[in-house]
């Protein structure tokens, strides 16, 4: 696997972060929840490419992607980031929003932010060890291995939309959102993919929102940050590698594991059964992102 120096639009991501309290990419991978992986079978039957040609449709889940929100931009959770985010980003928010450096920050750090309405952006990662997870599944499950080890979006590189919505009010998904019902309940439309239960609205998908509890303002911000990177159409965002996947509010999954370790949550999980002590004292968390996936076992 070859992590990239990334270069977008001209600008350079190297500057170094100074902000907060980081951790490496071994201790946040060492957190991971191998009960998420949670293989079983279908019980239907399907048609394998070689020898035995037919099989047994396996479910599992697989780690495909490291989710890190910020109150600052360019800071991080992952030490081996900072060569990809840093003082760099935070200027390239500031000239993108007319504004000095210091004025584009989405909270304060090493304070809890408790408005009503949150900001946090987000660094879309591909999980740097989902390689060595697929070489030991895909070969005899012949499934699709996952387009990964790429940084895929960082929104301060998209620090307009993120931040006013100006294209993302006008999208199909937000248009039905407001019109059919202003606030998710994590009912109805979350059948539908535009809703994240309990965790707000998907539509627009930017970086504010709303609600009390920081720690669902991360999830939701990051599960956002995922569907604008894997968005098939011409994006109305700036990303940099789309990713490869379409995510699914009502099968994938979300692992919280910086400032603490929580189990696999359902998009849109209610918050009472997992927030309990993992609320973050600098503002910034961390997800693992566990995409459901099928495949023919023999």
């Amino acid at each position: 696997m070859r992590w990239n120096i990334v270069v977008a639009g001209g600008l350079c991501i190297s500057a170094l972060s100074a902000w907060g309290h980081a951790e490496s990419l071994a201790v946040l991978a060492g957190r991971a929840d191998t009960h998420c992986i949670d293989a079983s079978s279908t019980g239907q039957v399907c048609r394998r490419a070689s020898p035995p040609y037919v099989g047994i449709k396996m479910r599992y889940w697989q780690p495909v992607l490291l989710v890190e929100t910020v109150k600052r931009p360019g800071d991080t959770v992952v030490n081996e980031f900072r060569s990809y985010v840093g003082q760099s980003l935070r200027q390239a928010v500031a000239a993108a929003m007319h504004v000095e450096p210091e004025l584009v920050d989405s909270g304060s750090s090493g304070s809890i932010d408790t408005t009503f309405v949150q900001m946090n952006d987000v660094h879309v990662f591909g999980f740097p060890f989902s390689d060595i997870f697929s070489g030991g599944v895909e070969p005899v499950c012949e499934g699709p291995p996952d387009f990964t080890g790429i940084v895929s979006y960082l929104t301060e590189l998209d620090a307009v939309e993120w931040r006013t919505m100006k294209n993302e009010k006008n999208h199909w998904g937000a248009l039905i959102t407001n019109r059919v019902m202003p606030r998710c309940d994590g009912s109805d439309l979350s059948i539908s993919g535009l809703c994240m239960g309990v965790w707000g609205a998907l539509y627009p998908r930017g970086g504010f929102v709303s609600g009390y509890s920081p720690a669902v303002g991360s999830a939701a911000a990051a599960f956002r940050a995922v569907s604008i990177a894997a968005d098939p159409v011409i994006s109305l965002h700036r990303r940099l590698i789309p990713i490869q996947f379409s995510p699914n509010i009502l099968w994938d999954r979300m692992q919280m594991v910086y400032p603490g370790r929580s189990g696999c949550l359902e998009i849109g999980e209610d918050p009472r059964y997992w927030e309990d002590g993992k609320v973050s004292s600098d503002g910034k968390y961390a997800w693992i992102y566990w995409r459901k996936k099928e495949c023919c076992l023999f």
